[in-house]
């Protein structure tokens, strides 16, 4: 239930089919060779921006409405 798994190359992944339902949904992207500081749902590069994620999450501004880069 709510599980992510982070699969190397090599990694393959079995599923067998039960009586419960199941949704999985597999990303894949290139690999950015960055830190990664994961707390629960969110994943962000250090810490800090995690923690400040977290912040934004509980004041309500966490969505943003326009992406800067």
């Amino acid at each position: 239930e709510k599980t992510a798994v982070r699969l190397t190359p090599g990694d393959y992944v079995d599923i067998k089919a039960t009586d419960k339902k199941a949704q999985v949904l597999f990303i894949s992207s290139m690999q950015l060779d960055e830190p990664i500081a994961w707390g629960g749902p969110i994943v962000m590069n250090t810490k800090e921006e995690l923690n400040k994620a977290f912040d934004d999450l509980k004041k309500g501004t966490f969505i943003k409405k326009t992406i800067s880069y």
